[in-house]
């Protein structure tokens, strides 16, 4: 079975969108309703933006 990369930060989630990164699944987060999580594919890649995100921001 495949890992998921969950990010919690709509402005991460669509960053990752921005650079290629396809969403696999948004649903609301547990803890507050009005929030949701975002479900990408665990790759490099992916690891690899978020990496560069954080350091920017």
């Amino acid at each position: 079975m495949e890992k998921d990369y969950v990010v919690f930060k709509q402005a991460l989630a669509g960053f990752l969108m921005m650079n290629s990164c396809r969403l696999k699944k948004i649903t609301a987060s547990k803890k507050d309703q009005s929030k949701y999580v975002y479900f990408f594919k665990d790759t490099e890649t992916v690891r690899s933006l978020v990496k560069q995100y954080t350091e920017v921001n």
